[in-house]
């Protein structure tokens, strides 16, 4: 960024470092309405293996009432467990939203302080339009 802006790589730093701080959420105000909750794995080798590379993340994204992208937020996540999904629903999600997900069995424990509709898994293509 600095070579590409023409400033210095301090500059660049601390430019990177407002703008990730600008973009960090503040938890004040939780998704309500239409919300689609996913986890899923990033990085290491292609394919369904879980090696030690690979990330697991969990993520939450609201909808417009038109089906558009209001908001996004994904979180690092140890594993797929109730426990470890249950920190997003905390911190981004309200308990009043519709949330839609698919049926694995982690949001199962969630769905009692939620309104969480399980849908079939379809190969990994729920939320593809």
């Amino acid at each position: 960024m600095a070579v590409r802006y023409g400033v210095s790589e301090n500059i660049a730093s601390l430019f990177m470092h407002k703008i990730r701080e600008g973009m960090k959420s503040s938890e004040a105000n939780p998704m309500d309405g239409n919300v689609h909750v996913d986890e899923f794995v990033v990085g290491g080798k292609p394919g369904r293996s879980y090696d030690s590379k690979k990330k697991k993340v969990g993520c939450a994204l609201q909808l417009t009432g038109d089906g558009k992208v209001r908001r996004f937020y994904s979180l690092k996540i140890k594993d797929f467990s109730s426990e470890s999904l249950s920190v997003i629903f905390e911190k981004h999600i309200s308990a009043q939203a519709n949330i839609t997900t698919d049926e694995w069995r982690g949001y199962g424990f969630i769905s009692k302080n939620y309104q969480i509709k399980q849908i079939p898994f379809n190969k990994g293509l729920n939320f593809n339009k």
